[in-house]
C-alpha cells in the first residue's frame, strides 16, 4: 500500500471500523528492540525510540492494554474487555531497559517481554542478528552463496546487501538446526568475524537488568528458548531442552513458573507437535506466533497470533496494520504479510 493511500485509509474512517469491528478480540502487539535513535543501516526489528512513543500513545489511547496473562485468561473466560490489547517483546536485547522500558512506564503500560536465555549477560548476539552485522558492516563487494543454493551475490550497494541478507536468512530458517548453525559460522567468517565483535543494538540483557525491568510490576518476563533455534528444525532433544532449560531459567530467576511462550521465528511451520508437547510438559497455558492477527475464543492457545510492528511501517501503516485490517486483506489473500526482516535499502 502506498503512503498517499494508507493515509487515505486512515482518513475514511478504515481504521476506526476494523477496531470496532474487532473490539471483542485481542490485539497482541510484536516488538523486538527499541533504540534511542533510528539505525543506520536500517533495521526491521528495531524502531527509534520517538516512534515507539508515538505508536505507543496511540495504542493507550485506542485500546485498553492489558497485562499479557490476564488478557488470555480473560479471553479463555469470555470476559475480555472491548478493545483490549496487549504488549510483547521478542529476544531479550538491552535496549528494552534503557529505551523501551521508560516509555513504558511514562504511559505506565504493562508488557511482557520474552527472554532468550542462553546469551543473556554475554557480548553474543542472536544468529539472525549476527548475520545482520555481518551483512550490514562488511566490506566484501560480493560473496559465494553456491553452498546454500543462492550463487554469487553482489554487496557493492547497501540495496545488495540488504536484499542478499533477506535472502540468506530466510534460506538458513529451512535448514537442519546443525547445519544452519555451521552455515551461519561460516558465512560471518566470510564476511568478517571482527564484524560481529560488538553486537551493539543487539546486545543481550543481563540477568539484573532483566529483573529490574521487571521490578515495578509492568514488566513480566516469559521463555523464548535458551538459543533461538527453529524448533522444527531440531532434534527431540534439542527441542526439550530449549523449551525446559528457558522455562527453568526464568522460573529460577524470577521466583515465578512461567505461563506462556514465544516461539522463535513464530510462523506455523517453525514449530510442530513436539514443540507444543514440550510446552505442554513445561506447564505453559499459551504460546504466541509472529503470524499477523487478533486472538478471540476460537484461536489455538498454543499459537496465538500477534500483530508484527517493525521499522518498516509509517505511522499512518502502523494505524493500519493494529486496527486489523491487514488480517482481513491478507485472509481474503488481497494482501502480504507487513513483516519484512531486512528493507530493500540499508540506508
Amino acid at each position: 500500500m502506498k503512503e498517499s493511500a494508507a493515509w487515505a485509509a486512515c482518513l475514511s474512517g478504515l481504521t476506526v471500523f476494523y477496531r470496532w469491528r474487532n473490539r471483542n478480540r485481542l490485539a497482541i502487539l510484536m516488538y523486538h528492540g527499541v533504540e534511542q535513535h533510528p539505525l543506520r543501516p536500517d533495521c526491521w526489528h528495531v524502531l527509534d525510540v520517538e516512534v515507539f512513543r508515538r505508536q505507543l500513545d496511540y495504542v493507550r489511547r485506542h485500546f485498553r492494554i492489558l497485562p499479557l496473562e490476564e488478557a488470555l485468561a480473560r479471553l479463555e473466560s469470555g470476559t475480555l474487555p472491548q478493545r483490549a490489547a496487549a504488549l510483547t517483546f521478542d529476544d531479550g536485547t538491552r535496549n528494552l531497559a534503557t529505551c523501551a522500558a521508560p516509555v513504558l512506564r511514562e504511559f505506565d503500560l504493562p508488557a511482557a517481554v520474552f527472554l532468550t536465555t542462553g546469551p543473556m549477560g554475554t557480548d553474543e548476539a542472536l544468529w539472525p542478528d549476527r548475520l545482520w552485522l555481518a551483512f550490514a558492516r562488511t566490506e566484501c563487494i560480493d560473496i559465494d552463496l553456491t553452498s546454500i543454493d543462492l550463487g554469487m551475490r553482489s554487496l557493492s550497494t547497501v540495496a545488495d546487501r540488504g536484499a542478499t541478507y533477506a535472502a540468506v536468512l530466510e534460506r538458513c530458517k529451512e535448514l537442519p538446526d546443525q547445519e544452519r548453525l555451521a552455515q551461519v559460522e561460516s558465512l560471518v567468517t566470510a564476511l568478517g568475524p571482527d564484524t560481529v565483535d560488538d553486537p551493539g543494538p543487539f546486545r543481550m540483557l543481563s540477568w539484573q537488568e532483566a529483573r529490574e525491568m521487571g521490578g515495578d510490576g509492568l514488566v513480566t518476563l516469559y521463555p523464548h528458548t535458551v538459543t533461538h533455534p527453529i524448533l522444527s528444525c531440531c532434534s527431540d532433544d534439542k527441542i526439550e531442552r530449549e523449551v525446559a532449560d528457558s522455562c527453568a531459567a526464568v522460573q529460577r530467576e524470577t521466583g515465578t513458573a512461567p505461563g506462556v511462550f514465544a516461539y522463535p521465528n513464530g510462523r506455523s511451520r517453525d514449530f510442530d507437535e513436539r514443540a507444543r508437547a514440550a510446552l505442554r510438559r513445561c506447564g505453559l497455558r499459551w504460546a504466541l506466533v509472529t503470524e499477523n492477527g487478533y486472538a478471540d475464543a476460537s484461536s489455538d492457545p498454543l499459537a496465538l497470533p500477534r500483530i508484527p510492528i517493525g521499522s518498516g511501517s509509517s505511522f499512518a501503516r502502523f494505524r493500519i496494520l493494529v486496527s486489523g485490517a491487514t488480517e482481513a486483506r491478507e485472509r481474503s489473500g488481497s494482501g502480504r504479510s507487513m513483516r519484512n526482516p531486512m528493507p530493500k535499502t540499508l540506508s
